[in-house]
């Protein structure tokens, strides 16, 4: 059942609950959306991939100061992997059966199998994120894209009652309908059309002197439409400026419209991109405009830090909360608007091109600056980091809401330990156009070094690949480590057997029968 708030009322949020007392952080989860693992500068985090026309200073900064993760990793695109960060849970949970956006039939026409049915809500009895910090002594607020609520759970999904005091924009809206703002033909009141349900109208007036002058914006944009990701951004500065006059800590989710399409870069942004494009490049103004996208979600980056450094805004650091407040930087999924290479594939799939995220967490102070670390991640694994940060002075009851994460909290202190997390499991029971078909897979290390096992319903196929060596997975090891596989295979389907009142995996369906294919067959 949903836990009743603890905070009826916005002004409630300001009640002293002695967070002087704790040593609880302020948490900040500022997820891209669409934006590739080595699609931004992220110091050791890339592994030396990141392309030189990613230039992103204020994440680069981010990670001088914080610890890079190399093996993060997301669902293969967006709904799931919220959904999972939300509820701390593999969508095979009750109360957490998002596998994919939209439908599991999105192609495999001619397949051997069809999808099952999938819902795009967490369920409203689930303990979200929210929930359970609010019951540590949080406040909390969501900013932007939520996408998993108010579809089939309706009003009960939404943010607002999933245990978020503050909610700016959050509902079923996958992406923004626009990134500029506009003002109708008759009217006088300027807009975001289709984005956030008017959340962000409040801050889209044109720009003005003083907006540009308080954010070192050129001074060419006077009197032009406002682009969303600085909306968002005005958005932000109020929810802390607001969460940091309480004595609660607070639990910010930060999830921005970009990289999302439609992709739409400020026309300065776009400018300054336009050099980095290479030459010859087939869609060099697709490829500038991403680059500007970009570059405006590294600009809110610096409002963030900056907002984090005075909170108030009067040039007096004395009330900074940077060294209480951990910040975490990463995307939704691998990206799609340009490659990612050398990773193969991009989102949607279950190469690393399409799991496989930036992570980057900085807590000056705590966590040692300028750190890198391989230990696997998963997007399971914040809801109980976030809940051993608080404290765990409550967590959610094993029978009905088990986590199936890990927490990393000891590792943000000391980012030299070593990884001791179980393998990280994909299921995906059905299909997604051209990129992802009922497939299973498992990530683990094995002696020393890092193998991935898939296993593909059409055509019965195995494929095993080792990371350390192959991490653009072009050779497959079946038959040559065969013993490795067979290690993988058997923790694979321990998972997917594992007895729970609140497991229930979705397998494909066999479309002659319609009955389940169940589990893969054992090595």
């Amino acid at each position: 059942m949903r836990l009743t708030p603890l905070f009826p009322a916005l002004a409630a949020l300001l009640i002293p609950v002695s967070h002087a007392a704790t040593d609880a952080p302020n948490i900040i989860i500022y997820m891209v959306d669409d934006l590739g693992w080595n699609h931004v500068q992220a110091g050791k985090g890339t592994m030396g991939t990141t392309p030189k026309r990613y230039q992103t200073p204020e994440i680069a900064r981010l990670a001088a100061d914080g610890l890079s993760f190399t093996h993060a990793y997301s669902q293969p695109n967006c709904a799931p992997t919220r959904a999972a960060m939300l509820s701390g849970q593999y969508p095979a949970r009750i109360h957490n059966k998002v596998y994919v956006v939209g439908s599991l039939n999105r192609g495999g026409k001619n397949g051997k199998f069809k999808g099952p049915e999938q819902g795009e809500d967490v369920d409203a009895e689930a303990i979200t994120v929210a929930e359970a910090l609010k019951e540590n002594g949080y406040a909390t607020a969501h900013i932007g894209k939520y996408h998993v609520g108010g579809h089939e759970g309706g009003e009960a999904t939404l943010p607002e009652k999933a245990g978020f005091d503050i909610n700016i924009g959050g509902g079923k809206q996958g992406h923004q309908g626009s990134c500029f703002a506009s003002k109708p033909k008759n009217g006088n009141k300027w807009g975001f059309k289709n984005v956030g349900y008017g959340a962000f109208d409040k801050y889209a007036a044109p720009y003005t002197d003083e907006y540009l002058k308080k954010h070192g914006f050129p001074a060419e944009l006077k009197g032009t439409p406002k682009h969303v990701s600085d909306a968002v951004g005005d958005a932000l500065e109020e929810t802390v400026a607001t969460l940091a006059k309480g004595d609660k800590p607070f639990y910010i989710q930060f999830h921005t419209y970009a990289v999302h399409g439609p992709v739409k870069a400020r026309p300065d942004l776009f400018k300054k991109a336009e050099a980095r494009v290479p030459t010859g490049h087939k869609a060099a103004g697709r490829m500038a405009h991403y680059l500007g996208f970009i570059d405006s979600l590294d600009l809110n980056l610096a409002r963030m830090r900056k907002m984090l450094e005075d909170p108030n805004g009067d040039g007096d650091t004395s009330d900074s909360i940077t060294k209480n407040t951990l910040i975490l930087f990463t995307s939704d999924n691998g990206g799609t608007h340009a490659d990612n290479l050398p990773l193969k594939g991009n989102k949607g799939m279950l190469t690393e091109g399409g799991i496989r995220v930036p992570l980057i967490a900085c807590w000056p102070g705590t966590i040692p600056a300028g750190t890198v670390t391989d230990n696997k991640v998963h997007s399971v694994d914040y809801y109980p980091t976030y809940l051993e940060l608080a404290g765990n002075k409550w967590t959610p009851p094993a029978d009905t809401h088990p986590l199936d994460g890990t927490s990393f909290a000891d590792l943000l202190k000391k980012p030299t330990l070593e990884d001791d997390r179980d393998a990280i499991f994909f299921l995906f029971p059905g299909y997604l156009d051209t990129r992802a078909t009922p497939s299973v897979v498992a990530i683990d290390d094995i002696a020393g070094k890092r193998y991935k096992l898939y296993y593909y319903y059409e055509g019965n196929r195995w494929e095993l690949y080792c990371l350390s060596d192959d991490q653009e997975e072009a050779k497959n090891l079946i038959k040559e480590e065969a013993e490795k596989a067979k290690t993988l295979s058997v923790k694979m389907l321990n998972w997917l057997n594992q007895e729970h009142p609140t497991w229930k995996p979705s397998f494909p369906l066999i479309r002659e029968t319609g009955k389940s294919a169940g589990p893969p067959p054992g090595l």
